[in-house]
This record gives structure tokens, sequence and C-alpha cells, in this order.
């Protein structure tokens, strides 16, 4: 078995320190965080995870005001969804009971059905984020 370098195995590490859930961005921000407060400028840690160092300097300055629930995601405005939970619910039921295959034909056929039940025009594209949404 061959080992892989130590270069390689920290640029994994620091991969999956930058995740993709919410709880894993919050451990990534913390971790850059300690590594400012333990003498690190921002500067190295943004090289050190390819993050910007405003990034970091403003991770350590909410850090500093608000500790942990400081490092939290804040919302992020957007467009208001043009349809409510119950008819997100509705969907979902729909999903569940159609026997396309692809998220294409699912999307299409979402299209269609949203426009028939709710009276919502929505594109195959907008459908197709739906489609993900409600089958992860």
């Amino acid at each position: 078995m061959q080992l892989k370098s130590s270069r390689t195995i920290t640029e994994a590490i620091l991969t999956e320190l930058h995740g993709d859930s919410p709880r894993e961005r919050l451990l990534h921000r913390l971790h850059a965080v300690t590594l400012v407060l333990s003498g690190l400028s921002a500067s190295e840690v943004g090289r050190i995870y390819d993050d910007s160092p405003r990034a970091v300097s403003y991770w350590v300055t909410r850090f500093k005001a608000a500790g942990v629930e400081g490092l939290n995601e804040e919302t992020r405005p957007g467009r208001p969804s043009r349809l409510n939970q119950s008819q997100m619910k509705k969907l979902q039921t729909f999903l569940n009971g159609v026997a396309l295959t692809s998220k294409k034909e699912k999307a299409e056929a979402l299209s269609k059905y949203i426009a028939k039940e709710f009276r919502v025009a929505l594109t195959v594209r907008q459908c197709l984020r739906i489609v993900d949404q409600l089958t992860k």
C-alpha cells in the first residue's frame, strides 16, 4: 500500500472541512477562527483554506461579538416562493406518485400540474429546482 504525501492528505482534509451542510460550514468557520486566535493572520488562514482574508476577519469579529452562535449562517434574502407549504406537500405527494424516471420529465409534468392545480405558471427550469428540493 502506497502512502499519500502529507500535502495531499492535508488538501483532502481541508477540502472536507469546507463541507456542504450548514454544520460543516460552521465547523470550517470555527476552525479558521481558532487558527487566527492561535496566532495566524487572517491572510495566512485564508491561504490555507482558500478563503478571502476579509471573510476570515469577519468571522473572527462575529465570533468575538457573539461566540459560536455568531458563526451560524444568516438567512439569505431571496424571492419569496410562489407556492406555500401545503402546496409543496401536495407536490411531494404528486412526485411520489409519478412513474417518470428522469428529472426533466418530472419537472415537465410538475410544471403542467402546478399550472392546472394552483394556476401558477412556473418554467421547467424552476420545476427542476423543486424536484431537486423535494427528492433530497
